[in-house]
């Protein structure tokens, strides 16, 4: 007779969290885990995002630092 197994659950997969930021007047939604920039959540050129997200890295250790 054989037993039934159950499978453990697996844990939740870690939630995107998207965030919020201003460049040049204009508003981006920023994925840092994917290192992805989104402008009206379509994706931004990578030119583009390079320019972006080096200018959201420097904001965001100046950030760290201060605190």
């Amino acid at each position: 007779m054989k037993k039934k197994v159950r499978s453990a659950k697996k844990p939740a997969a870690k939630q995107n969290s998207m965030i919020d930021f201003d460049f040049g007047d204009v508003s981006y939604q920023i994925d840092p885990s994917r290192r992805k920039v989104y402008h009206r959540w379509v994706e931004v050129e990578t030119a583009k995002t390079f320019l972006i997200m080096g200018a959201f890295n420097q904001s965001h250790s100046q950030a760290r630092k201060a605190v």
